[in-house]
């Protein structure tokens, strides 16, 4: 079945498209919330948020519809004919297509439209319940030949909304194979580098501490925050081997430099968004990674999903590294 918002966009293309008068009375509950129009607005008002929308939306479809979505709601100003039939044919004719190609692109573009709005409206309310922010860059570096391995995290944020005062974050230590299931693991020391101040951690699950990052100055919606924490494994503490990220919600970029040095292991895999449970599953790998002569291991990932595990793994003959994971 046809979405509503997908019914009125093709009831909103005929005519005048944008252009149209009383626009307010042709002008579906499914556009109105795409477009943020409330109550009390004026028909000025509503032709000016439609055209911003679409416009913004279409912006992102491939450059083969965006044409002939601009021409279909007189978006174009050299297509802004008072009929829908004539700015199908001025399109065809400007593209050098049939008009039925042109239809046909019109109405995949609305399709398009549809997902683009869903998403917009998904990330609006995960804007309005999530933390309030997201990644957009984190580099980890890992030494592993320290006798109590280390990780220095680099990682850049954007707020998502005003008032952004504090980042609630969490560091995984998973046993090792073996370990009593159930039984605590001992937590790594974590300390602020630069760009806020460490003020809670307590235990989320018996392998998980959360903490909090006050930041030194409230953030405004859209401003960047840089911080950097160092990670410390416990000391004597045998270590599954994997370090991996696991994000609770979006993450653009991570890269992730692990120092083996003279001690290698025999064989290093990438893995990209695998499920946690594989981590320690000896019959999963991923794709092998080649060490360089420092004895380091560089990858980078793009586009993380939330609950999905992206790092890397290792097999002897190390027998105790670091694993961590954060999020």
């Amino acid at each position: 079945m046809e979405s509503d918002l997908a019914e009125e966009l093709k009831t909103l293309r005929k005519g005048r498209g944008v252009l149209a008068d009383r626009i307010d009375q042709r002008v579906g509950s499914a556009v109105r919330v795409l477009c943020g129009i409330t109550e009390g607005v004026s028909p000025a008002e509503i032709r000016e948020k439609i055209v911003v929308t679409l416009r913004e939306l279409i912006e992102a479809l491939p450059p083969d519809l965006r044409d002939p979505m601009l021409a279909a709601f007189a978006l174009d100003e050299a297509v802004q004919y008072p009929l829908y039939q004539e700015r199908i044919a001025f399109a065809a004719e400007r593209l050098g297509r049939e008009q039925r190609t042109v239809r046909r692109r019109i109405d995949e573009g609305i399709a398009r439209l549809v997902e683009l709005a869903e998403r917009r409206r998904d990330s609006v309310l995960e804007a309005a319940t999530g933390p309030g922010w997201h990644t957009t860059d984190l580099r980890t570096l890992v030494n592993l030949e320290l006798p109590s391995p280390e990780a220095f995290e680099f990682r850049q944020v954007v707020a998502e909304r005003d008032g952004l005062t504090a980042l609630e974050l969490a560091l995984t230590v998973t046993a090792t194979p073996g370990s009593e299931p159930g039984h605590e693991q001992p937590e790594a020391d974590i300390d602020v580098f630069a760009g806020g101040t460490l003020v809670t951690t307590g235990r989320e699950a018996t392998d998980r501490v959360g903490f909090q990052l006050a930041l030194p100055r409230t953030l405004a919606k859209g401003e960047v925050h840089e911080f950097v924490l160092r990670f410390r494994a416990p000391e004597g503490k045998p270590m599954s081997p994997h370090y991996v990220c696991v994000p609770k919600g979006r993450c653009d970029v991570y890269r992730l430099q692990v120092r083996f040095g003279p001690g290698r292991p025999a064989g290093v895999w990438r893995l990209d968004g695998v499920f946690q449970r594989d981590l320690d599953d000896p019959m999963a790998t991923g794709e092998p990674i080649s060490l360089d002569e420092a004895g380091e291991a560089n990858t980078e990932f793009r586009r993380l999903h939330a609950g999905l595990a992206y790092g890397i793994r290792w097999q002897g003959p190390q027998a105790s590294p670091g694993d961590a994971h954060a999020e």
